[in-house]
């Protein structure tokens, strides 16, 4: 265990995880009370209303009351993970790096996805949280937690619409300043990027920027992953040998998929989970420093990406 957290755990953090805890107890007995409340209305209203041919009125009667609970539970587990993230995540991102700002419910821009060249695929449902961004030494960097869909329809056996949803990404997205404008455009993805190409979409079909593969000399990097590019001139100007060995350590580290571009003058770094980052769990004590240690290590892992890439060296330098 890390002596920082563990300092920071005892000295600063351990009084309002505890605090915490007692809430957290609180919204577990609304949710029980919620669940009972609603399961035993429409065991008793439900049976009576067919027994006075009220049928349409018991049900919709039991569905508002679900509704009603529900909604009293879900008000107060929303408040817990906010004040949670206030209290607890915010001081672990700040023992990590002060300049860093933490924002809850935001999340990297549309625009930002979008640059990337990451994803061809047009997503019908853009979602986010956990909007983290600071400096670390001469690189501005920015990543938060990302799930993007796209919706197909089909139809039911009696002939109704039914939506289907599909994930195109769902994981952390990171931004970082590369200190170099990119006259092209170039994508690392990895060798198994279904996850990254919109349930199997050709690569064809993903790159519509005339992006070529990138035929590398090493034989570890190209297991891992496939380089498309629209320069294959800058491409080896960026891939060198020393950043190609950095790509490979860091997908080693890593127990994520990963995917990679170089455009305008950004590094953008899709990491796919499924993994609910920075988020208490309601059957789980607050005050647990293993707990708290997961979340620590997370922020760390991908704050630590500037120096796993060696990016403050500035390797690449603006013209």
């Amino acid at each position: 265990m890390d002596s920082k957290l563990t300092v920071l755990y005892e000295m600063h953090l351990k009084p309002q995880l505890e605090a915490l805890d007692h809430d957290r107890k609180k919204v577990i007995k609304q949710y029980w009370l919620s669940l009972l409340v609603g399961v035993g209305f429409a065991v008793i209203i439900i049976p009576l209303s067919f027994m006075y041919e009220l049928q349409a009125f018991g049900i919709i009667f039991a569905i508002i009351i679900a509704i009603v609970m529900h909604r009293l539970y879900s008000k107060r587990w929303d408040q817990y993970k906010k004040d949670y993230k206030h209290k607890i995540v915010t001081k672990l991102i700040n023992s990590i790096d002060h300049s860093f700002c933490y924002k809850p419910t935001q999340c990297i821009d549309k625009q930002d996805y979008k640059n990337s060249t990451l994803f061809g695929r047009h997503y019908d449902r853009y979602r986010g949280e956990d909007l983290i961004e600071g400096q670390i030494d001469k690189t501005h960097l920015r990543f938060s937690e990302l799930h993007t869909e796209y919706k197909t329809q089909s139809r039911d056996n009696s002939g109704k619409n039914q939506d289907q949803w599909h994930t195109i990404f769902k994981g952390l997205f990171f931004i970082a300043d590369a200190n170099k404008h990119f006259s092209g455009q170039t994508t690392i993805m990895p060798n198994n990027h279904s996850i990254f190409s919109a349930m199997g979409q050709k690569l064809s079909d993903i790159f519509s920027n005339n992006q070529q593969q990138v035929i590398l000399e090493d034989p570890e990097f190209s297991q891992l992953f496939n380089v498309y590019s629209n320069d294959q001139v800058e491409a080896r100007y960026l891939l060198s040998p020393a950043m190609i060995q950095r790509l490979i350590n860091f997908s080693n580290r890593s127990e994520h998929t990963i995917a990679f571009s170089f455009v305008n003058d950004h590094l953008y770094i899709a990491i796919s989970s499924s993994k609910n980052y920075f988020e208490p769990k309601l059957f789980q004590q607050a005050d647990s420093l293993t707990f708290i240690a997961s979340i620590y290590y997370d922020l760390q892992f991908v704050i630590n990406i500037v120096d796993e890439l060696d990016l403050n060296t500035r390797i690449w330098t603006k013209p």
